[in-house]
């Protein structure tokens, strides 16, 4: 199913869509907080059922996201909802597959991590403009968590 919202913009400058209870409701019994949304007809994001503090729910939207569509504050957009059945609930760029592939021990405490722990990670990578430098992002998060460092702040 469909839903329209106007895109809203937080005083940090991130942008995000507000929503009740009633859109997610089906998720949240549940417990599914991680969702593929679907905006505008054309992306595909992963996101997190995040609650505000003033009531309602909302997703974030990147700027990423909102440069490729043209969405500025005020827009008004489109959005399916699905529960995101994926392994890490985002996409795992090729870069650090293949880095992981290639050291099992780097493998196993990856995969030791939390699941919110390893998104961060990846979205370490993901943030990467070039191939290249999503191989050196890899490269340097498999060095720091065989040494222990496992927070995503403290790597980069």
């Amino acid at each position: 199913m469909k839903h329209k919202f106007v895109l809203k913009k937080f005083a940090s400058g991130m942008h995000y869509i507000q929503f009740e209870e009633e859109i997610i409701l089906e998720f949240l019994k549940k417990n599914q907080k991680r969702l593929i949304c679907k905006i505008n007809e054309e992306i595909e994001i992963h996101s997190a059922i995040m609650k505000k503090k003033e009531g309602g729910y909302y997703i974030n939207i990147g700027s990423k996201v909102c440069k490729k569509l043209n969405l500025v504050e005020g827009s008004k957009l489109t959005v399916s909802f699905s529960e995101d059945n994926t392994i890490y609930q985002f996409e795992m760029p090729i870069e650090l597959q293949k880095v992981l592939d290639t050291d099992s021990e780097a493998n196993k405490i990856f995969h030791s991590l939390t699941k919110g722990n390893q998104r961060s990670l990846i979205y370490l990578v993901v943030q990467a403009k070039s191939s290249s430098k999503k191989n050196e992002r890899s490269i340097r998060i498999v060095a720091k968590i065989k040494k222990g460092i496992t927070s995503a702040k403290l790597i980069l």
